[in-house]
């Protein structure tokens, strides 16, 4: 058996924007990405967290979709520098999700408190999607060679026989020493399966609670 941390958070609205779509209709992944969630959990803590600090998995579902429409600034790259666009900003329709509820698991017991006391406000998604912590508990899972998993995201194999969305993204991002110098990130092929999938796998990682099976990403 081994101890994980629990946390559980809510909201009104997520959006876990779709990697690499430019134009038109801006829409979501049906879960969010290892490196969004990452960043939530450094909300909390107040600091940027790195790879190496933790392993965690998540749970993620939501009541609905819905379109907005928001103002979008365009900017350009005269050669030198990033500028604001010379047609100015426009609107555009975005998707978002509704009633979002966000599980992790983390294998790090000893961050409790920066849950139960964060120093950020987290959101999922835009600075909008702001998130409220529900729960932060340590619970008790046995490690299993098979599990039945929804809402979640996982490393892609092609001897997967499992219904999801196949992305290519950005798995997580080192920030660069220099400020504005921009960050490095490893791209990876993963496979969203949403909430209401129930994909029967077989990997390592996975692992059961009393009530729910998942994986824990490793970076």
């Amino acid at each position: 058996m081994d101890k994980v941390l629990e946390v559980k958070f809510e909201g009104w609205t997520a959006t876990p924007r779709m990697p690499f779509i430019l134009s038109g209709n801006a829409i979501c992944l049906p879960v969010p990405t290892y490196s969004l969630i990452l960043g939530i959990i450094g909300c909390c803590l107040g600091r940027i967290v790195e790879t190496n600090e933790v392993n965690f998995g998540f749970h993620y579902e939501f009541e609905s979709t819905a379109t907005d429409l928001e103002t979008r600034q365009r900017l350009e790259y005269d050669g030198k520098k990033v500028k604001k666009h010379s047609k100015g900003s426009d609107a555009y329709p975005r998707e978002f999700h509704v009633n979002p509820l966000l599980t992790i698991w983390l294998d790090r017991i000893d961050w409790k408190e920066n849950f139960i006391d964060p120093i950020g406000t987290p959101s999922l998604g835009r600075s909008q999607d702001i998130l409220r912590i529900t729960s932060v508990q340590q619970i008790v899972v046995n490690k299993i060679e098979e599990a039945t998993v929804s809402g979640c995201m996982l490393p892609f194999n092609p001897s997967m026989k499992i219904a999801g969305q196949l992305v290519q993204l950005a798995e997580a991002y080192n920030e660069n020493g220099e400020i504005g110098s921009g960050r490095i990130s490893k791209t990876r092929l993963f496979i969203a399966v949403s909430k209401d999938t129930m994909a029967k796998i077989k990997m390592g990682n996975l692992y059961a609670s009393d009530n729910r099976n998942f994986y824990i990403h490793t970076f």
